[in-house]
């Protein structure tokens, strides 16, 4: 058995190895450092990296290690920001070239990642305002897959899926207002879960998403997912979407018994096109997985959404959300600044001054009938299982604006925004290619316990943690075949 290297650690590992006195928050920040110095100029993972304040934060974690007494939930455990997220001490550019010099109180999010003791590596790479499905914007390269460089690591947290399946850091907080967690974790290899409406309050000055945006976290395995969630979750009166407490024992709950747990599973949830074959696969043996460990699985669909979102033409349904959250950070936003904006972003700007309220208002009723819809589906089912995506990855010069409305069908993300309910994206095999593909695990809302044990369970029949990208290495896809790499750790 290898051992495994400081990076190559679970946060999990991490704080036991810590309590153990065997390496320190200093050592393990220095060698992730050093890491991304190393190889994110090929990744571009990361926007800005958070270098001295992480070791003024692993400096104190040493401390508190060697001192008596209780320490914080991840005392000393690195974790990185998406860069929609606000958070002091590095600008906070929400992906635009528009914000290059934008500097933010910390999120409600990243001050609980503070008082949890976790040390903030920096900000990781998103598309402009997170409106693409991939890394693409003015403020740098595009991020890149790694598992091959030639593939996008998804929007729009790719970048935080990106640094997590290079080893780049253990943990990682995302957001998901339309799959931004789950497609990346899906691309990249990673466990990445949209908790519940309201689980994790949204408090910054920028919230583009009322309604749907939810962060979250990505990590390698289950129980650093319910660790960090852990440290977000709770109420905030801020925040009127805010769940109310008591935040519930995610850690406690991961492995529950799952005997006559009701299951239902779609490969294409009814409507959509364009599968791959090897992910129908792939649903059929995650099916045969639950029914072995007692599940009562069935197939079935849930209720479709409408998938006009359209308020009229050339108009998205959330684009009044955008342009009115980028007028409240700064008046005349697009007047200002329309020749930093990307074309995808600069459209969907000019789309939210002539959104109507009336229209607007309409996108909301139907949006609530749906929720209610769901909660009734999941009357029958306690969680559905269905793809993350349709496919791998595809190639960086594949990824297109989203049309945004026009009749598509939402695909098998953007639903569960709607209906609010908790979504988790699991790695679960390899495509033929040799790209990552992923189940995901649909949850009753409230229910983000349930859908980390289900999860759990998964993982344990379906472990992935030891499997390492070729990126992790500073290799691409094709120069790891020809050498055979350095191999999976465990």
């Amino acid at each position: 058995m290898t051992t495994s290297k400081l990076w190559q650690l679970s946060a999990t590992a991490l704080l036991a190895g810590y309590a153990r006195r065997a390496f320190s928050p200093v050592e393990v920040l220095d060698e992730l450092l050093g890491r991304i110095a190393q190889l994110d100029h090929r990744l571009h993972a990361y926007l800005a990296v958070n270098a001295a304040d992480a070791r003024r934060a692993a400096r104190a974690a040493e401390a508190a290690w060697l001192a008596p007494g209780e320490r914080p939930l991840l005392c000393g455990v690195p974790v990185s920001v998406k860069d929609l997220i606000e958070m002091a001490g590095l600008p906070t550019t929400y992906g635009s070239l528009a914000f290059r010099e934008n500097h933010q109180a910390d999120a409600e999010v990243v001050a609980r990642l503070r008082r949890a003791g976790a040390v903030l590596v920096g900000k990781t790479n998103t598309p402009e305002f997170g409106l693409l499905g991939g890394v693409r914007n003015r403020l740098g390269p595009d991020g890149r897959n790694p598992w091959s460089l030639e593939r996008s690591c998804g929007g729009s947290s790719g970048g935080a899926a990106a640094a997590v399946a290079a080893g780049l850091g253990p943990l990682a907080v995302g957001s998901d207002s339309g799959g931004s967690i789950r497609g990346p974790a899906a691309f990249n290899g990673v466990f990445g879960l949209k908790p519940s409406q309201g689980r994790v309050p949204e408090v910054q000055r920028w919230c583009p998403a009322p309604g749907r945006g939810q962060g979250g976290p990505l990590a390698r395995t289950v129980r650093d997912s319910a660790l960090l969630l852990q440290a977000l979750a709770g109420p905030d009166p801020r925040d009127p979407d805010a769940l109310p407490g008591p935040v519930p024992n995610f850690l406690g709950s991961l492995h529950s018994p799952l005997r006559d747990v009701r299951v239902a599973v779609s490969a294409d949830l009814g409507n959509v096109a364009g599968v791959d074959a090897e992910v129908g696969t792939m649903i059929d043996e995650a099916a045969a997985l639950l029914r072995e460990r007692g599940c009562v699985v069935s197939t079935a669909a849930p209720p479709a959404l409408a998938t006009d979102d359209v308020l009229a033409p050339g108009v998205w349904a959330y684009a009044g959300d955008l342009y009115a959250a980028l007028e409240m950070l700064e008046p005349d936003f697009l007047a200002r600044h329309s020749d930093a904006l990307t074309d995808y972003a600069a459209a969907v700007c000019a789309a939210g001054q002539r959104a109507l309220a009336w229209q607007y208002r309409g996108i909301l009723r139907r949006n609530a009938a749906y929720a209610e819809a769901m909660r009734g589906w999941f009357e029958g089912y306690d969680f559905l299982v269905c793809p993350a995506a349709a496919g791998p990855a595809p190639r960086v010069e594949a990824v297109r604006p989203i049309n945004r409305g026009g009749g598509r069908t939402p695909g098998f993300l953007p639903q569960f925004n709607v209906a609010q309910t908790p979504a988790a994206s699991i790695p679960f095999a390899f495509h033929s290619s040799g790209l990552p593909l992923a189940i995901q695990v649909v949850g009753r809302h409230g229910d983000d316990a349930g859908v980390l044990q289900l999860a759990a369970a998964i993982e344990a029949a379906r472990p992935w943690a030891d499997r390492w990208p070729p990126g992790a290495f500073g290799m691409d896809a094709e120069e790891h075949d020809r050498t055979g790499g350095p191999g999976a750790t465990c």
